[in-house]
Formats: structure tokens, C-alpha cells, sequence
């Protein structure tokens, strides 16, 4: 015999969506606590740009004296 009583559904009282939020916003502030700072993130990434940019025209400084030296030296072997 069956219960006309037991449908399957789920009550979901407000008190229950109350709690639900509660943990939920609890759940958030500890995450976002365990994030990194991102004023720090952002002064890293400054950081290793300007030394990329330093590098790069630090290579083409020496590939422009290198060009600079090497014309006059292979204009005197060939003549």
C-alpha cells in the first residue's frame, strides 16, 4: 500500500536558505582571506616586465655594436 502523504518533494524552509547563505558567505571570506594580496601581485609583475624590457635593450644595444664593429672588420677582409 502506498502513502498518499509521500510525494518525493523537498520542503526548504526560509531558515534552511538562511543558514545555506550564512555558510556560504563564511565559505567566500575564507577563500578570498586565502587569496594573494593583489597590489603585491601586480608590483611583481612591474617588476619582472621592467626587467624584461631592460634585457631586451640590453640585447639590441649589443647587436647594434656588434653590427657597428663587424661592418668596417668584414669590409677590410673582403678587400
Amino acid at each position: 500500500m502506498t502513502d498518499e502523504n509521500d510525494t518525493g518533494a523537498v520542503r526548504v524552509s526560509m531558515r534552511d536558505i538562511y543558514a545555506e547563505v550564512q555558510r556560504q558567505g563564511k565559505l567566500l571570506e575564507k577563500i578570498a582571506n586565502s587569496l594573494p594580496d593583489q597590489e603585491s601581485k601586480v608590483e611583481d609583475h612591474e617588476i619582472r616586465i621592467r626587467k624584461l624590457e631592460m634585457r631586451m635593450w640590453q640585447a639590441i644595444g649589443g647587436f647594434g655594436f656588434l653590427a657597428a664593429v663587424m661592418s668596417p672588420i668584414i669590409a677590410v677582409m673582403t678587400a
